[in-house]
């Protein structure tokens, strides 16, 4: 726990580290979470609900639980339309040891029909971000610090993060850079600020038959004072019913994916982390859980453009 302790202390120092997101590993069946842009990419509603645990038998190792939705703004008797609009909202509340945040955030995006069967949009969330700390749980080598004298909770805002996506039946690509005004925190440590995090992602559905397809992909993120990290996912899927797959998170973790389909309108997906760095010796294992619901009809799938994106 000490060892959780000291790290977020380092976050108040007066050269304060980033304070870092969450990280996923179904970033594939979790991408608005990652890029505005893809709000109103699916034909109805997509509500997500997850739960992530990790490191699990280490005491204060991070926890956290999200909540989004995101749904196209069409004309009534309209199906098909060359370009749209989406709209949506995510919520998303993380805690390690004695230190976390929520953050809540509304997304808008302009999709503009670039060829047949391909998409650009143009995103942006909005929102805020509560950061919380608690001192009493800390262990101090300076009891008077003054980097954590002050409240023990701060609301930051705004928060903008914009983003481009593009994506088609078979490919998706998209950049996004979240925390991009790089608020102070005032009120928390000394000149502590919220770091910019860009996020580079991508992947592509190959067809290996009538009802099977292989999909990789990789995501790639930067932040300031933070060194690079890289997430690599292959997964095969067999008539958007089953699908398993395999990751690897460079320096970090091996990973197993599961996706099932079922009762229609829903999916669950599930990873399971293996730790491969040296925290593996507190706690080695770490648990993702998702819950999405797309109640997409099928009628008139015909006329609309996009009604099955390669990162879903």
């Amino acid at each position: 726990m000490r060892s959780l302790v000291l790290i977020g202390c380092l976050l108040f120092a007066k050269e304060a580290l980033p304070q870092l997101l969450s990280q996923y590993t179904q970033y594939v069946f979790n991408h608005f979470s990652i890029n505005p842009g893809v709000a109103g990419s699916k034909d109805c509603l997509d509500l997500r609900l997850g739960f992530r645990q990790q490191w699990v038998g280490f005491e204060g190792a991070p926890t956290t639980g999200w909540a989004s939705l995101h749904g196209t703004l069409r004309s009534k008797g309209k199906p098909f339309q060359g370009n749209k609009h989406g709209v949506g909202m995510f919520v998303e509340a993380d805690q390690a040891g004695n230190w976390g945040y929520t953050r809540f955030l509304l997304a808008y995006a302009y999709h503009i029909q670039m060829a047949q069967d391909y998409y650009m949009s143009l995103g942006m969330f909005g929102g805020v971000q509560q950061m919380k700390f608690s001192a009493g749980e800390s262990f101090l080598l300076e009891p008077d610090d003054p980097a954590i004298a002050g409240r023990a909770s701060v609301l930051v805002a705004p928060e903008i993060t914009p983003g481009i996506w593009f994506y088609s039946r078979k490919v998706w690509a998209g950049l996004a850079i979240h925390q991009a005004l790089g608020n102070r925190m005032k009120g928390i440590g000394v000149d502590a600020r919220l770091y910019r995090h860009v996020m580079l992602s991508g992947g592509y559905k190959y067809r290996l038959g009538k009802h099977t397809s292989f999909t990789p992909s990789a995501l790639l993120k930067f932040a300031g004072g933070a060194p690079a990290a890289l997430d690599i996912n292959a997964m095969v899927e067999w008539k958007r019913t089953i699908a398993l797959g395999v990751g690897y998170r460079g320096g970090d973790a091996f990973s197993f994916l599961m996706k099932v389909g079922f009762m229609k309108f829903f999916q669950l997906g599930y990873s399971y982390d293996v730790t491969t760095s040296r925290l593996r010796v507190a706690g080695n294992n770490t648990h993702e859980i998702i819950l999405g619901i797309t109640p997409c009809s099928k009628e008139g799938q015909n006329k609309r453009m996009i009604n099955c994106p390669a990162f879903d």
